[in-house]
């Protein structure tokens, strides 16, 4: 399973923006950085979200016992339908 850190860097990379350019933004140095994406340095919480939202995403809280559903509707493989028509709103169109 991906960590956080490697979930940013993969985004990160998609969004073609250098450690150099992300670094500057929050004031690190690349080198602090890619320390973080590697796992040598266990950084703050309050970084992580930094990070996060600069590159337009939002961390957040799931409970657990929800996460499995998340997960599912994330990667597109819910085994049925998260809604559906009620039998009452059929003929409302």
């Amino acid at each position: 399973m991906n960590t956080i850190q490697q979930q940013l860097r993969d985004v990160r990379r998609t969004q073609h923006i250098s450690q150099k350019a992300l670094g500057s933004r929050m004031g690190l140095p690349q080198s602090h950085l890619s320390a973080i994406e590697t796992g040598k340095v266990d950084p703050r919480l309050s970084s992580i979200i930094e990070i996060a939202r600069l590159l337009d995403y939002e961390p957040l809280l799931v409970p657990r016992t929800l996460l499995p559903t998340v997960r599912a509707m994330l990667e597109g493989q819910a085994e049925a339908p998260l809604w559906q028509v009620d039998d009452n709103d059929k003929d409302a169109t």
